[in-house]
């Protein structure tokens, strides 16, 4: 576990990343972990626990159906497609939302059954062995962390920014095992404030150590470019 939190250190450090790396734990073996007693959507707690917060979802402690439904913490109900429609307005009619939906769900299903409980907690404070650590960024960091998470293998998967917010950010990056970069949805975003410049990369939790290592090697990390490089960039830059 402390290997664990040094190479998350070693990335947010590298990159300056300001908030906390927030933790994504799904167990129901959480003896002796206190989290904080209020409820929380899950665009806020993944706020919260940035702050240094230690948040437990459930079903019953999960303020809004559609995050538990999309995290697997319940069983998904009839979906309000009217209101997703003509209130939050986030489609041209009903069978355009069911069209969208139904490309979400091809990608990745609500891992309903997991467990019962979600984490959501400062990696920092060891609590768990994460899924996935979130990393909230900006859109440089953004950049870096990309060449960094396929700076090994040359592998970049492709980046899912549709859907709502706790869809993008945990269950696609959870179910997959893939990076992701997320804005998250405009409705999540301005009902928890969320900071314009901020997105949010999510990083499985068997893909830290490889992006640590990067860290020492790619001048998306800390390695200094080459001379040749740092000559031709000059050149460049004088024939503005």
């Amino acid at each position: 576990m402390e290997e664990y939190i040094k190479n998350v250190g070693i990335i947010a450090g590298a990159l300056g990343i300001e908030k906390e790396p927030v933790g994504v734990k799904y167990t129901d073996d959480a003896l002796g972990v206190e989290s904080e007693p209020e409820s929380y959507t899950v665009c806020g707690a993944i706020l919260n626990a940035a702050l240094g917060k230690v948040i437990m979802l459930s079903e019953d402690s999960c303020a809004c159906h559609g995050g538990k439904s999309h995290l697997g913490l319940t069983q998904r109900r009839a979906i309000p497609w009217k209101m997703l429609v003509e209130g939050e307005k986030l489609w041209f009619d009903v069978k355009t939302a069911i069209r969208s939906n139904a490309e979400v769900e091809k990608l990745a299903k609500p891992p309903v059954g997991l467990s019962k409980k979600v984490f959501l907690y400062p990696v920092r404070k060891g609590l768990f062995q994460p899924d996935l650590v979130l990393l909230l960024v900006n859109s440089e960091q953004a950049s870096r962390l990309i060449t960094l998470n396929q700076f090994w293998d040359g592998k970049t998967p492709s980046m899912e920014m549709r859907g709502a917010l706790c869809w993008s950010m945990i269950t696609y990056p959870l179910v997959s095992g893939n990076f992701n970069l997320s804005v998250g949805d405009i409705s999540a975003r301005r009902l928890e404030q969320w900071d314009p410049a901020i997105m949010v990369a999510s990083i499985p939790g068997e893909r830290i150590r490889g992006i640590a290592e990067a860290v020492d090697f790619s001048t998306a990390g800390r390695a200094a470019p080459s001379e040749q490089f740092k000559k031709m960039t000059e050149q460049m830059r004088s024939r503005r």
